[in-house]
């Protein structure tokens, strides 16, 4: 039986990290790619549709508000740290689904990084069942170190 942690998390490549109020990053699930597959799903991409990604990844760490490139669910008590990026390839709707976390609440306060987890096509509204796995990953206290060791309190 392996001592590998369950999760880590990878940095998006391509994206620049010097932020003070926001990240993003990707978690992952050690020997598994079947659920948690953001990363798999970018890193597949074609160039163009991953470029875009990149810039809407890029304008929300600058602090850009929500568009129809990307949202959270402000206004959803159960589901407000949930978070989205989105894109359209050949007639269908494609989702990057994860959450909102602040790794460094000590240090940065205000700090917030969108944890990508899983990818899923859209056809209407959001299905709800995936915002309550976003949340469930959110909570869960390995995901929680996992995110803590990638993205640490600075050291001042």
């Amino acid at each position: 039986m392996s001592n590998d942690p369950p999760y880590f998390v990878s940095r998006v490549q391509g994206l620049c990290y010097n932020s003070q109020k926001r990240g993003i990053a990707f978690l992952e699930e050690t020997g598994k790619e079947d659920e948690i597959d953001a990363r798999i799903t970018f890193e597949s991409l074609k160039e163009k549709i991953r470029r875009n990604l990149l810039s809407r990844f890029e304008y929300w760490i600058s602090g850009g508000v929500q568009n129809k490139y990307f949202h959270g669910w402000p206004n959803d008590a159960r589901h407000k740290e949930c978070f989205v990026f989105k894109w359209k390839e050949a007639g269908t709707n494609h989702r990057l689904y994860g959450f909102l976390i602040n790794p460094r609440p000590v240090t940065l306060p205000a700090y917030q990084v969108c944890i990508l987890c899983s990818r899923a096509h859209k056809k209407d509204e959001t299905d709800p069942t995936i915002l309550d796995w976003m949340m469930e990953l959110r909570a869960n206290e390995k995901v929680i170190h996992a995110i803590k060791s990638a993205i640490p309190e600075s050291i001042r």
